[in-house]
Protein backbone atom coordinates (compact mmCIF):
# COMPACT_ATOMS: atom_id res chain seq x y z
CA UNK A 1 0.00 0.00 0.00
CA UNK A 2 3.06 2.09 0.67
CA UNK A 3 3.78 2.26 -3.25
CA UNK A 4 1.20 2.38 -4.15
CA UNK A 5 0.53 6.13 -2.25
CA UNK A 6 4.04 6.90 -4.23
CA UNK A 7 2.52 6.82 -7.58
CA UNK A 8 0.10 9.56 -9.00
CA UNK A 9 -2.74 9.66 -10.12
CA UNK A 10 -3.79 10.58 -13.83
CA UNK A 11 -3.35 14.60 -13.77
CA UNK A 12 -4.42 17.06 -16.47
CA UNK A 13 -1.81 18.80 -17.99
CA UNK A 14 -1.85 22.41 -17.15
CA UNK A 15 0.65 25.59 -17.56
CA UNK A 16 1.90 25.52 -14.60
CA UNK A 17 3.08 21.89 -14.85
CA UNK A 18 5.13 21.71 -10.88
CA UNK A 19 3.43 21.40 -7.76
CA UNK A 20 3.12 24.59 -5.74
CA UNK A 21 4.03 25.63 -2.56
CA UNK A 22 1.49 24.76 0.44
CA UNK A 23 1.28 28.94 0.83
CA UNK A 24 -1.76 31.55 0.79
CA UNK A 25 0.59 33.44 -1.81
CA UNK A 26 0.92 30.63 -4.15
CA UNK A 27 -2.23 29.65 -3.84
CA UNK A 28 -3.46 33.79 -4.63
CA UNK A 29 -1.23 33.39 -7.93
CA UNK A 30 -3.60 30.59 -9.35
CA UNK A 31 -5.96 31.87 -12.06
CA UNK A 32 -8.27 29.86 -14.24
CA UNK A 33 -7.25 32.07 -16.94
CA UNK A 34 -3.80 29.91 -16.70
CA UNK A 35 -5.07 26.93 -17.03
CA UNK A 36 -6.02 24.49 -19.87
CA UNK A 37 -9.05 22.39 -18.65
CA UNK A 38 -9.46 20.73 -21.86
CA UNK A 39 -13.21 20.45 -22.02
CA UNK A 40 -13.15 19.48 -18.33
CA UNK A 41 -14.89 21.65 -15.36
CA UNK A 42 -11.99 20.99 -12.90
CA UNK A 43 -8.53 20.61 -12.65
CA UNK A 44 -6.24 19.24 -9.73
CA UNK A 45 -3.04 21.16 -8.49
CA UNK A 46 -0.74 19.30 -6.02
CA UNK A 47 1.27 20.68 -3.50
CA UNK A 48 4.65 20.34 -2.63
CA UNK A 49 4.53 19.30 0.77
CA UNK A 50 6.43 16.06 2.76
CA UNK A 51 5.38 12.61 1.81
CA UNK A 52 6.32 11.47 5.38
CA UNK A 53 3.65 13.63 7.00
CA UNK A 54 -0.04 13.84 7.28
CA UNK A 55 0.22 16.30 4.49
CA UNK A 56 0.66 13.62 2.30
CA UNK A 57 -1.85 13.74 -0.93
CA UNK A 58 -3.10 16.95 -0.45
CA UNK A 59 -4.18 18.72 -3.70
CA UNK A 60 -6.24 21.90 -4.39
CA UNK A 61 -9.06 21.36 -7.13
CA UNK A 62 -9.26 24.62 -9.53
CA UNK A 63 -13.01 24.87 -10.62
CA UNK A 64 -13.25 26.58 -14.25
CA UNK A 65 -16.42 28.05 -13.86
CA UNK A 66 -18.01 30.34 -16.31
CA UNK A 67 -16.31 32.68 -18.49
CA UNK A 68 -17.56 35.67 -17.15
CA UNK A 69 -16.88 35.07 -13.77
CA UNK A 70 -13.44 36.77 -12.13
CA UNK A 71 -13.02 34.49 -9.17
CA UNK A 72 -11.81 31.38 -9.35
CA UNK A 73 -12.85 28.57 -7.10
CA UNK A 74 -10.34 27.04 -4.90
CA UNK A 75 -11.03 23.87 -3.21
CA UNK A 76 -8.43 22.21 -0.68
CA UNK A 77 -8.69 18.13 -1.29
CA UNK A 78 -6.78 15.46 0.39
CA UNK A 79 -6.14 12.21 -2.02
CA UNK A 80 -5.41 8.73 -0.34
CA UNK A 81 -5.71 5.20 -1.08
CA UNK A 82 -8.55 3.27 1.22
CA UNK A 83 -9.33 -0.07 0.54
CA UNK A 84 -7.48 -0.59 -2.68
CA UNK A 85 -9.04 2.24 -4.14
CA UNK A 86 -8.05 5.75 -4.57
CA UNK A 87 -10.54 8.36 -2.76
CA UNK A 88 -10.49 11.70 -2.12
CA UNK A 89 -12.04 14.12 0.56
CA UNK A 90 -13.13 17.88 0.68
CA UNK A 91 -11.46 19.84 3.35
CA UNK A 92 -13.44 23.39 2.66
CA UNK A 93 -13.20 25.74 0.49
CA UNK A 94 -10.16 28.23 0.08
CA UNK A 95 -11.00 31.86 1.50
CA UNK A 96 -10.16 35.10 3.40
CA UNK A 97 -11.08 32.82 6.45
CA UNK A 98 -9.95 29.67 5.54
CA UNK A 99 -6.60 29.12 4.38
CA UNK A 100 -3.57 27.51 4.21
CA UNK A 101 -3.62 27.40 8.90
CA UNK A 102 -7.48 26.18 8.72
CA UNK A 103 -6.59 23.75 6.04
CA UNK A 104 -3.63 22.02 8.31
CA UNK A 105 -5.46 22.20 11.29
CA UNK A 106 -8.67 20.04 9.55
CA UNK A 107 -6.58 17.66 8.07
CA UNK A 108 -4.59 17.17 11.20
CA UNK A 109 -7.83 16.24 12.97
CA UNK A 110 -9.26 13.64 9.66
CA UNK A 111 -5.92 11.89 9.71
CA UNK A 112 -5.48 11.44 13.34
CA UNK A 113 -9.23 10.08 13.54
CA UNK A 114 -9.09 8.14 10.04
CA UNK A 115 -5.53 6.43 9.74
CA UNK A 116 -3.42 3.73 11.94
CA UNK A 117 -0.99 5.52 14.42
CA UNK A 118 1.44 3.34 13.58
CA UNK A 119 1.44 2.56 10.08
CA UNK A 120 0.10 5.67 8.68
CA UNK A 121 -2.49 3.97 6.55
CA UNK A 122 -5.79 5.50 6.28
CA UNK A 123 -8.29 2.73 8.11
CA UNK A 124 -12.36 4.61 7.84
CA UNK A 125 -13.04 6.81 5.00
CA UNK A 126 -13.83 10.43 6.16
CA UNK A 127 -16.53 11.00 3.41
CA UNK A 128 -18.50 8.18 5.47
CA UNK A 129 -17.70 10.08 8.72
CA UNK A 130 -19.70 13.26 7.74
CA UNK A 131 -22.43 11.57 5.80
CA UNK A 132 -22.76 9.90 9.26
CA UNK A 133 -22.69 13.08 10.86
CA UNK A 134 -25.57 14.24 9.04
CA UNK A 135 -27.89 11.25 8.84
CA UNK A 136 -26.92 9.87 12.68
CA UNK A 137 -27.42 12.65 15.52
CA UNK A 138 -25.07 12.07 19.08
CA UNK A 139 -28.22 11.55 21.63
CA UNK A 140 -27.59 13.67 24.38
CA UNK A 141 -26.69 12.64 28.20
CA UNK A 142 -30.11 11.96 29.61
CA UNK A 143 -28.89 9.78 32.02
CA UNK A 144 -28.24 12.76 34.33
CA UNK A 145 -30.58 13.53 37.40
CA UNK A 146 -31.99 17.21 37.66
CA UNK A 147 -30.88 17.24 41.00
CA UNK A 148 -34.20 17.93 43.18
CA UNK A 149 -34.07 17.48 47.23
CA UNK A 150 -36.23 15.25 48.47
CA UNK A 151 -37.34 18.14 50.14
CA UNK A 152 -38.50 19.78 46.58
CA UNK A 153 -40.30 16.45 45.76
CA UNK A 154 -42.62 16.25 48.81
CA UNK A 155 -43.33 19.88 47.69
CA UNK A 156 -44.19 18.74 44.10
CA UNK A 157 -45.80 15.50 45.45
CA UNK A 158 -48.40 17.23 47.24
CA UNK A 159 -49.04 19.56 44.45
CA UNK A 160 -46.80 22.88 45.48
CA UNK A 161 -45.34 24.57 42.34
CA UNK A 162 -41.73 23.87 41.20
CA UNK A 163 -40.02 26.93 39.47
CA UNK A 164 -40.12 25.40 35.89
CA UNK A 165 -41.87 22.16 36.28
CA UNK A 166 -45.77 21.28 35.68
CA UNK A 167 -47.85 21.53 38.72
CA UNK A 168 -50.20 18.55 39.26
CA UNK A 169 -52.90 17.94 41.52
CA UNK A 170 -51.06 16.43 44.38
CA UNK A 171 -50.48 12.71 45.68
CA UNK A 172 -50.98 10.72 42.76
CA UNK A 173 -50.50 6.80 43.01
CA UNK A 174 -47.63 4.88 42.65
CA UNK A 175 -48.43 2.18 40.14
CA UNK A 176 -51.49 3.53 38.39
CA UNK A 177 -53.26 6.38 36.97
CA UNK A 178 -55.51 8.05 39.94
CA UNK A 179 -54.86 9.98 43.23
CA UNK A 180 -54.76 8.55 46.31
CA UNK A 181 -57.87 8.73 49.12
CA UNK A 182 -58.02 11.17 51.66
CA UNK A 183 -57.11 8.45 54.44
CA UNK A 184 -53.92 7.88 52.59
CA UNK A 185 -53.43 11.23 51.64
CA UNK A 186 -53.50 12.27 55.42
CA UNK A 187 -51.16 9.09 56.03
CA UNK A 188 -48.72 10.18 53.48
CA UNK A 189 -48.50 13.87 54.30
CA UNK A 190 -48.37 13.16 58.50
CA UNK A 191 -45.25 10.97 57.07
CA UNK A 192 -43.70 13.48 54.70
CA UNK A 193 -44.61 17.06 56.28
CA UNK A 194 -46.06 16.45 59.68
CA UNK A 195 -45.38 16.40 63.42
CA UNK A 196 -45.12 20.21 62.78
CA UNK A 197 -48.23 22.76 62.92
CA UNK A 198 -48.35 22.98 59.45
CA UNK A 199 -50.86 19.92 59.42
CA UNK A 200 -53.42 21.85 61.42
CA UNK A 201 -53.78 23.98 58.74
CA UNK A 202 -54.69 21.40 56.46
CA UNK A 203 -57.47 18.54 56.22
CA UNK A 204 -58.44 15.86 53.47
CA UNK A 205 -61.44 15.02 51.80
CA UNK A 206 -62.92 12.88 49.23
CA UNK A 207 -64.30 14.17 45.92
CA UNK A 208 -66.81 12.12 43.78
CA UNK A 209 -64.51 10.14 42.19
CA UNK A 210 -63.08 9.09 45.79
CA UNK A 211 -60.00 10.48 45.30
CA UNK A 212 -58.76 12.89 48.20
CA UNK A 213 -58.00 16.09 47.97
CA UNK A 214 -56.50 19.24 50.12
CA UNK A 215 -58.44 21.77 52.11
CA UNK A 216 -56.91 24.69 53.93
CA UNK A 217 -57.93 26.34 57.30
CA UNK A 218 -56.19 28.64 59.24
CA UNK A 219 -55.23 28.40 62.46
CA UNK A 220 -56.41 31.38 65.03
CA UNK A 221 -54.29 30.03 68.13
CA UNK A 222 -51.77 30.26 66.30
CA UNK A 223 -52.82 33.57 64.32
CA UNK A 224 -51.81 32.02 61.21
CA UNK A 225 -53.87 32.52 58.45
CA UNK A 226 -55.33 30.33 55.93
CA UNK A 227 -52.71 29.13 53.12
CA UNK A 228 -53.74 29.55 49.75
CA UNK A 229 -52.43 26.51 48.21
CA UNK A 230 -49.65 24.03 48.51
CA UNK A 231 -46.90 26.75 47.94
CA UNK A 232 -48.25 28.97 50.62
CA UNK A 233 -48.61 26.44 53.40
CA UNK A 234 -44.61 25.17 52.79
CA UNK A 235 -43.93 29.38 52.53
CA UNK A 236 -45.71 29.32 56.06
CA UNK A 237 -44.06 26.82 57.40
CA UNK A 238 -40.69 26.30 55.76
CA UNK A 239 -38.26 23.21 57.26
CA UNK A 240 -37.48 23.12 60.45
CA UNK A 241 -40.05 25.74 61.58
CA UNK A 242 -43.35 24.74 63.65
CA UNK A 243 -41.83 21.29 65.08
CA UNK A 244 -44.09 19.64 67.75
CA UNK A 245 -42.84 20.32 70.87
CA UNK A 246 -43.15 19.21 74.06
CA UNK A 247 -46.38 20.64 75.54
CA UNK A 248 -46.13 21.96 79.72
CA UNK A 249 -49.58 22.26 81.62
CA UNK A 250 -50.21 23.89 85.12
CA UNK A 251 -52.86 22.72 87.02
CA UNK A 252 -53.52 25.55 89.69
CA UNK A 253 -55.49 23.61 91.73
CA UNK A 254 -53.28 21.14 92.48
CA UNK A 255 -50.28 23.41 91.83
CA UNK A 256 -48.41 21.05 89.58
CA UNK A 257 -46.70 20.98 86.14
CA UNK A 258 -46.80 18.25 84.13
CA UNK A 259 -45.47 17.29 80.61
CA UNK A 260 -47.44 16.05 77.47
CA UNK A 261 -44.36 15.03 75.78
CA UNK A 262 -44.24 15.09 72.10
CA UNK A 263 -44.45 12.05 69.48
CA UNK A 264 -41.58 10.30 68.89
CA UNK A 265 -42.13 10.62 65.11
CA UNK A 266 -40.56 12.78 62.82
CA UNK A 267 -41.24 14.43 59.24
CA UNK A 268 -39.55 13.59 56.29
CA UNK A 269 -39.29 17.38 55.88
CA UNK A 270 -37.93 18.83 58.88
CA UNK A 271 -35.50 16.28 58.87
CA UNK A 272 -31.67 15.81 57.37
CA UNK A 273 -32.60 13.60 55.14
CA UNK A 274 -35.01 16.45 53.49
CA UNK A 275 -31.98 17.92 52.02
CA UNK A 276 -30.25 15.54 50.72
CA UNK A 277 -30.92 14.47 46.84
CA UNK A 278 -33.37 12.17 45.57
CA UNK A 279 -31.29 10.74 43.16
CA UNK A 280 -28.37 9.87 45.56
CA UNK A 281 -31.24 8.50 48.03
CA UNK A 282 -30.09 4.52 49.73
CA UNK A 283 -31.86 2.10 51.22
CA UNK A 284 -29.34 2.67 53.92
CA UNK A 285 -29.82 5.94 54.55
CA UNK A 286 -33.78 5.69 54.64
CA UNK A 287 -32.66 2.52 57.14
CA UNK A 288 -30.88 5.23 59.22
CA UNK A 289 -33.65 7.65 59.22
CA UNK A 290 -36.14 5.30 60.31
CA UNK A 291 -34.44 3.68 63.27
CA UNK A 292 -35.66 6.30 65.75
CA UNK A 293 -39.71 5.49 64.98
CA UNK A 294 -41.95 4.59 67.13
CA UNK A 295 -43.19 1.15 65.29
CA UNK A 296 -42.59 -1.37 63.05
CA UNK A 297 -45.91 -0.17 61.44
CA UNK A 298 -45.09 3.24 61.46
CA UNK A 299 -41.52 2.81 59.77
CA UNK A 300 -43.24 0.36 57.40
CA UNK A 301 -45.04 3.24 56.63
CA UNK A 302 -42.04 6.18 55.86
CA UNK A 303 -40.76 3.26 53.45
CA UNK A 304 -43.57 3.55 51.21
CA UNK A 305 -43.67 7.23 51.51
CA UNK A 306 -39.82 7.21 50.27
CA UNK A 307 -40.97 4.64 47.34
CA UNK A 308 -43.51 7.14 46.69
CA UNK A 309 -41.55 10.33 46.66
CA UNK A 310 -38.63 8.13 44.00
CA UNK A 311 -41.39 6.89 41.64
CA UNK A 312 -43.10 10.45 41.56
CA UNK A 313 -39.45 11.38 40.96
CA UNK A 314 -39.23 9.08 38.14
CA UNK A 315 -42.43 9.91 36.59
CA UNK A 316 -41.48 13.71 36.08
CA UNK A 317 -38.21 12.75 34.41
CA UNK A 318 -35.68 13.93 37.38
CA UNK A 319 -33.86 11.07 37.96
CA UNK A 320 -33.16 10.80 34.77
CA UNK A 321 -33.48 7.88 31.68
CA UNK A 322 -31.55 4.78 33.12
CA UNK A 323 -32.66 5.16 37.34
CA UNK A 324 -33.13 1.76 37.54
CA UNK A 325 -35.41 0.19 40.07
CA UNK A 326 -37.14 2.17 42.98
CA UNK A 327 -34.55 0.63 45.78
CA UNK A 328 -37.40 0.75 48.45
CA UNK A 329 -39.51 -1.79 46.72
CA UNK A 330 -39.71 -5.24 47.53
CA UNK A 331 -37.90 -5.17 50.96
CA UNK A 332 -35.30 -3.53 49.95
CA UNK A 333 -35.26 -1.19 52.87
CA UNK A 334 -35.09 -3.83 56.50
CA UNK A 335 -37.51 -3.06 58.95
CA UNK A 336 -37.05 -4.85 62.44
CA UNK A 337 -40.10 -7.37 63.13
CA UNK A 338 -41.43 -6.28 66.65
CA UNK A 339 -44.16 -8.21 68.31
CA UNK A 340 -47.35 -6.85 67.73
CA UNK A 341 -50.36 -7.82 69.24
CA UNK A 342 -52.95 -10.24 67.55
CA UNK A 343 -56.00 -9.10 66.01
CA UNK A 344 -59.02 -10.29 68.38
CA UNK A 345 -61.13 -9.86 65.38
CA UNK A 346 -59.44 -11.78 62.77
CA UNK A 347 -60.83 -15.07 62.74
CA UNK A 348 -64.90 -13.99 63.88
CA UNK A 349 -67.41 -14.13 62.28
CA UNK A 350 -71.07 -14.10 63.61
CA UNK A 351 -73.18 -17.32 61.68
CA UNK A 352 -76.51 -19.02 64.50
CA UNK A 353 -79.67 -17.22 63.86
CA UNK A 354 -79.38 -16.42 67.61
CA UNK A 355 -76.04 -14.21 67.09
CA UNK A 356 -77.82 -11.86 64.51
CA UNK A 357 -81.15 -11.63 66.57
CA UNK A 358 -78.68 -10.55 69.33
CA UNK A 359 -77.46 -8.10 67.06
CA UNK A 360 -80.90 -6.99 66.09
CA UNK A 361 -82.38 -6.57 69.02
CA UNK A 362 -79.23 -4.96 70.72
CA UNK A 363 -78.94 -2.05 67.86
CA UNK A 364 -82.82 -1.27 67.64
CA UNK A 365 -82.29 -0.54 71.35
CA UNK A 366 -79.46 1.69 71.14
CA UNK A 367 -80.78 3.83 68.18
CA UNK A 368 -82.55 5.98 70.16
CA UNK A 369 -79.33 6.66 71.86
CA UNK A 370 -77.04 6.51 69.01
CA UNK A 371 -78.81 7.50 65.68
CA UNK A 372 -77.52 7.09 62.10
CA UNK A 373 -74.37 5.07 64.21
CA UNK A 374 -77.01 1.64 64.92
CA UNK A 375 -78.83 2.06 61.40
CA UNK A 376 -75.16 2.22 60.13
CA UNK A 377 -73.78 -1.58 61.35
CA UNK A 378 -77.08 -2.87 60.50
CA UNK A 379 -76.70 -1.59 57.06
CA UNK A 380 -73.23 -3.31 56.79
CA UNK A 381 -74.17 -6.22 57.77
CA UNK A 382 -77.15 -6.23 55.06
CA UNK A 383 -75.00 -5.11 52.59
CA UNK A 384 -71.43 -6.26 53.16
CA UNK A 385 -70.16 -2.93 52.81
CA UNK A 386 -67.00 -1.52 54.21
CA UNK A 387 -67.79 1.30 57.16
CA UNK A 388 -65.70 3.73 54.81
CA UNK A 389 -67.64 3.11 51.70
CA UNK A 390 -71.07 2.76 53.80
CA UNK A 391 -70.65 6.37 55.30
CA UNK A 392 -70.45 8.07 51.31
CA UNK A 393 -73.76 6.38 50.35
CA UNK A 394 -76.74 8.91 49.55
CA UNK A 395 -80.48 8.68 49.75
CA UNK A 396 -79.86 9.39 45.58
CA UNK A 397 -78.47 5.75 45.43
CA UNK A 398 -81.81 4.17 46.46
CA UNK A 399 -84.12 3.30 44.14
CA UNK A 400 -87.45 1.40 45.51
CA UNK A 401 -89.07 1.27 42.43
CA UNK A 402 -86.40 -0.57 40.66
CA UNK A 403 -85.55 -2.35 44.13
CA UNK A 404 -81.42 -1.62 43.50
CA UNK A 405 -78.78 0.60 45.69
CA UNK A 406 -76.47 2.32 43.37
CA UNK A 407 -72.86 2.29 44.20
CA UNK A 408 -70.62 4.78 42.27
CA UNK A 409 -67.53 3.79 41.53
CA UNK A 410 -65.60 6.72 43.80
CA UNK A 411 -67.54 4.91 46.82
CA UNK A 412 -66.20 1.71 46.10
CA UNK A 413 -62.75 0.71 47.41
CA UNK A 414 -61.30 -0.81 43.92
CA UNK A 415 -62.60 2.57 42.13
CA UNK A 416 -63.28 0.65 39.23
CA UNK A 417 -67.02 0.90 38.03
CA UNK A 418 -70.41 1.54 39.15
CA UNK A 419 -72.09 -1.36 40.48
CA UNK A 420 -75.90 -1.40 42.29
CA UNK A 421 -77.12 -4.09 44.95
CA UNK A 422 -80.40 -5.87 44.69
CA UNK A 423 -82.32 -4.45 47.62
CA UNK A 424 -83.93 -7.59 49.55
CA UNK A 425 -86.98 -7.31 51.52
CA UNK A 426 -84.62 -6.70 54.92
CA UNK A 427 -82.54 -4.23 53.53
CA UNK A 428 -85.87 -2.37 52.28
CA UNK A 429 -87.26 -2.95 56.18
CA UNK A 430 -83.61 -0.91 57.27
CA UNK A 431 -83.44 1.65 54.78
CA UNK A 432 -87.34 2.61 55.19
CA UNK A 433 -86.85 3.00 59.07
CA UNK A 434 -83.87 4.69 58.54
CA UNK A 435 -85.37 7.04 55.99
CA UNK A 436 -87.99 7.82 58.42
CA UNK A 437 -86.02 8.60 61.27
CA UNK A 438 -85.99 12.55 61.29
CA UNK A 439 -89.96 11.79 62.01
CA UNK A 440 -89.40 10.43 65.82
CA UNK A 441 -89.62 13.76 68.09
CA UNK A 442 -86.77 11.36 70.56
CA UNK A 443 -83.99 11.01 68.17
CA UNK A 444 -84.12 14.88 67.74
CA UNK A 445 -82.26 14.83 63.98
CA UNK A 446 -85.45 16.31 62.40
CA UNK A 447 -82.14 18.00 60.23
CA UNK A 448 -82.03 14.80 58.38
CA UNK A 449 -84.37 15.53 55.16
CA UNK A 450 -82.46 18.68 54.68
CA UNK A 451 -78.81 16.68 54.15
CA UNK A 452 -78.26 14.23 51.16
CA UNK A 453 -76.44 12.01 53.33
CA UNK A 454 -77.62 8.06 54.09
CA UNK A 455 -76.10 8.68 57.43
CA UNK A 456 -76.22 11.93 58.89
CA UNK A 457 -74.60 13.96 61.66
CA UNK A 458 -75.50 14.90 64.38
CA UNK A 459 -73.65 18.37 65.30
CA UNK A 460 -75.92 20.39 64.26
CA UNK A 461 -76.96 24.04 65.21
CA UNK A 462 -79.71 26.31 64.26
CA UNK A 463 -77.50 28.27 62.15
CA UNK A 464 -76.98 24.84 59.85
CA UNK A 465 -80.34 24.87 58.84
CA UNK A 466 -79.51 28.02 56.08
CA UNK A 467 -76.37 27.01 55.03
CA UNK A 468 -76.50 24.93 52.27
CA UNK A 469 -73.10 25.27 51.52
CA UNK A 470 -72.45 23.36 54.50
CA UNK A 471 -75.85 20.56 54.49
CA UNK A 472 -74.07 19.66 50.99
CA UNK A 473 -70.50 19.16 52.79
CA UNK A 474 -69.16 16.09 53.94
CA UNK A 475 -69.25 17.80 57.39
CA UNK A 476 -73.07 16.47 57.24
CA UNK A 477 -72.60 13.42 57.32
CA UNK A 478 -71.48 11.08 60.04
CA UNK A 479 -68.22 10.79 61.28
CA UNK A 480 -68.07 7.83 62.70
CA UNK A 481 -68.65 5.03 65.77
CA UNK A 482 -66.18 5.15 67.94
CA UNK A 483 -68.49 5.84 70.69
CA UNK A 484 -71.20 3.45 69.89
CA UNK A 485 -69.51 0.16 69.13
CA UNK A 486 -68.11 -0.27 73.15
CA UNK A 487 -71.81 0.29 73.84
CA UNK A 488 -73.06 -2.02 71.87
CA UNK A 489 -70.39 -4.45 72.63
CA UNK A 490 -71.05 -4.45 76.45
CA UNK A 491 -75.21 -4.85 75.52
CA UNK A 492 -74.62 -8.04 74.12
CA UNK A 493 -72.56 -9.12 76.36
CA UNK A 494 -75.17 -8.78 78.95
CA UNK A 495 -77.64 -9.47 77.22
CA UNK A 496 -75.65 -12.91 75.81
CA UNK A 497 -74.46 -13.83 79.33
CA UNK A 498 -71.17 -14.09 77.84
CA UNK A 499 -68.67 -11.96 79.34
CA UNK A 500 -66.03 -12.64 76.38
CA UNK A 501 -67.90 -12.17 73.50
CA UNK A 502 -66.33 -10.08 70.67
CA UNK A 503 -67.51 -7.90 68.32
CA UNK A 504 -66.22 -4.95 66.28
CA UNK A 505 -67.82 -3.48 62.70
CA UNK A 506 -65.06 -5.46 60.95
CA UNK A 507 -66.72 -8.86 62.00
CA UNK A 508 -70.11 -7.61 59.78
CA UNK A 509 -68.58 -7.88 56.43
CA UNK A 510 -67.11 -11.21 57.31
CA UNK A 511 -70.46 -12.77 58.83
CA UNK A 512 -72.06 -11.89 55.30
CA UNK A 513 -69.72 -13.02 53.32
CA UNK A 514 -69.46 -16.34 56.13
CA UNK A 515 -73.33 -16.88 55.62
CA UNK A 516 -73.19 -16.77 51.63
CA UNK A 517 -70.68 -19.40 51.63
CA UNK A 518 -72.67 -21.42 53.90
CA UNK A 519 -75.20 -20.83 51.93
CA UNK A 520 -74.40 -21.43 48.64
CA UNK A 521 -72.38 -24.27 49.43
CA UNK A 522 -68.79 -23.22 49.04
CA UNK A 523 -69.53 -21.36 45.40
CA UNK A 524 -66.94 -18.58 46.04
CA UNK A 525 -67.88 -16.63 42.54
CA UNK A 526 -71.20 -15.88 44.07
CA UNK A 527 -70.15 -14.58 47.61
CA UNK A 528 -67.48 -12.36 45.07
CA UNK A 529 -69.91 -11.38 43.45
CA UNK A 530 -72.48 -10.27 46.23
CA UNK A 531 -69.57 -8.84 48.24
CA UNK A 532 -68.00 -7.12 45.46
CA UNK A 533 -64.91 -8.58 46.00
CA UNK A 534 -62.22 -8.23 43.24
CA UNK A 535 -60.40 -11.51 43.96
CA UNK A 536 -61.71 -15.04 45.09
CA UNK A 537 -58.02 -16.09 46.78
CA UNK A 538 -58.32 -13.08 48.92
CA UNK A 539 -62.15 -13.29 50.06
CA UNK A 540 -61.31 -17.50 50.84
CA UNK A 541 -58.20 -16.11 52.79
CA UNK A 542 -59.40 -13.44 54.71
CA UNK A 543 -63.30 -13.12 54.94
CA UNK A 544 -64.55 -16.90 54.99
CA UNK A 545 -64.59 -17.30 58.62
CA UNK A 546 -66.54 -20.33 59.29
CA UNK A 547 -66.79 -21.75 63.61
CA UNK A 548 -64.98 -24.82 64.78
CA UNK A 549 -68.48 -26.16 64.90
CA UNK A 550 -69.21 -25.65 61.02
CA UNK A 551 -65.59 -27.06 60.58
CA UNK A 552 -66.58 -30.14 62.23
CA UNK A 553 -69.92 -30.34 60.28
CA UNK A 554 -67.47 -30.17 57.27
CA UNK A 555 -65.15 -32.32 58.27
CA UNK A 556 -68.22 -34.84 59.44
CA UNK A 557 -69.75 -34.82 55.68
CA UNK A 558 -66.41 -35.63 54.16
CA UNK A 559 -65.74 -38.57 56.44
CA UNK A 560 -69.26 -40.66 56.06
CA UNK A 561 -67.07 -41.70 53.05
CA UNK A 562 -65.03 -43.85 55.07
CA UNK A 563 -67.93 -46.13 56.01
CA UNK A 564 -65.33 -49.14 56.48
CA UNK A 565 -63.88 -47.65 59.55
CA UNK A 566 -64.49 -49.85 62.84
CA UNK A 567 -63.46 -49.76 66.75
CA UNK A 568 -60.95 -52.60 67.36
CA UNK A 569 -62.56 -55.26 69.67
CA UNK A 570 -60.64 -55.97 72.54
Amino acid sequence: MTEKLGHELDQVKIKQTSPIRFRDEAINKIRKQNIDFKGKSYVFVPFDVSKDSHQKGLKLRVYKGRSKDTHTKKVFYIQFWFNGKACRYSLGHYSQTFGVKECDEALRKVYLDHTDPETGFWIKDPNITKTNEKRIVEQPDTTAAKGYTVNEVIEAYCGAALPGETTERGFSKDRRDGFRAAKHSREWFRCMAGYNHRISLIKFRDDDDGYGYAEFLPNKHLRVSKPRDMTDLFRKYPPGKGILQDRVYYNRRKKQTYTIPKSQNYSIYDSYIGKSLIHKLTPGDVEHFIRGLSSMLVKKSYVSVFASLWIFARKRGWLGTNPGDCPFYNDGVYVKKEKQGTDPYKSVAMESPEEFQLFWECTEELSKQFPFKAELHQFMILTAMRKTEALKMKKEYINFDKGTLFIPKGVGKTRYRDEELPITPELEIMLRNLLDISSDPEKKVQHYKMIPWLFGTRKWSFEKYWDKKFRESQDARLGGDENFVPALRDLMRRKSGDPNLVFSPKILRKSYITLSQQQYQGRSEITAQMSRHASIDTLNRHYNKPSIETKKQYASGVSKVFKFIQRRSA
